[in-house]
């Protein structure tokens, strides 16, 4: 028999960059004993419908999930948002500027690619990424379809990765703003996978903009680093989560259920909504 307990708060679907489906990634959960589980496709929750009667058919809970774009201090963060409500106009609204910014990015990829003697047709990419909130990676998968590089590590390694001629920065939400779009929609919202060299006081201010979460496990995150944002959460009440980040089965130690939230600061996140 199957004892269930835990939560993996962070997963991906094939309605953003992750390869399995939503209805995939719940029998992934429910297999392996989850209690819980939130799908935090990027900047769209157009999964959680489709996930639902499956996991509802499972015993499994969904938690309402997404993880936002946004920027901190000028660079890139990721902002998780749980348990608001999912017909929000305000939080619906701000994903779909988001996702409108994607699509005006990989048309400037795809110019930029065109510069390097490269073509991406985002009319074939959407028709093969039909559900997907498009981004470098159906992209990199798309050169390496058609044969225009040898492999998606080498289409990042040359042309898409940070850095590189055809990386283009992503839309973003202030992430204050994000915080209050969350809370607003009766949600509470997380940081996630806090960068190496997060500060304290940047930390501070995003609690003091309403965030009531950190993730402090997941992929990327070393056993120091996550001894160190456990102890800001405690110092700063916040609820610490984790996540397996799950994008595709075949990444060592990312898949469903391999680094998960324990029923007590599941509970805890849950009870934020209401501080």
């Amino acid at each position: 028999m199957i004892v269930r307990g835990g939560a993996d708060l962070h997963v991906h679907t094939t309605h953003s960059d992750g390869v399995c489906s939503p209805r995939e990634v719940v029998n992934a959960a429910a297999s392996v004993g989850l209690a819980a589980l939130a799908i935090t496709d990027h900047d769209t929750t157009s999964a959680l419908a489709v996930a639902r009667p499956e996991a509802d058919r499972l015993g499994l809970e969904l938690v309402p999930g997404v993880e936002l774009t946004c920027e901190l201090e000028g660079r890139e963060v990721h902002l998780l948002g749980y348990f608001f409500r999912e017909d929000d106009a305000g939080l619906g609204a701000a994903m779909v500027g988001l996702r409108a910014g994607r699509d005006d990015r990989m048309h400037a990829m795809a110019d930029a690619l065109g510069r390097e003697g490269l073509s991406l047709d985002v009319a074939a990419l959407r028709e093969l990424f039909p559900r997907a909130v498009l981004g470098r990676r159906h992209a990199a998968e798309y050169l390496a379809r058609t044969r225009q590089v040898s492999s998606v590590r080498d289409a990042f390694l040359y042309h898409l990765g940070d850095g590189r001629p055809a990386s283009i920065p992503k839309p973003r939400l202030d992430v204050a703003q994000a915080i209050g779009l969350v809370r607003a929609a009766g949600g509470v919202a997380a940081l996630a996978h806090p960068p190496y060299n997060l500060r304290l006081e940047s930390l501070r201010t995003l609690a003091d903009a309403g965030m009531k979460a950190i993730e402090t496990a997941g992929p990327g995150i070393t056993n120091r680093l996550g001894s160190r944002f456990r102890d800001w959460a405690e110092l700063l009440q916040l609820v610490p989560t984790a996540g397996s980040d799950f994008h595709v089965p075949d990444r060592p130690g990312r898949w469903v259920g391999s680094i998960t939230t324990p029923p007590t600061d599941l509970e805890r996140l849950r009870l934020a909504r209401k501080d």
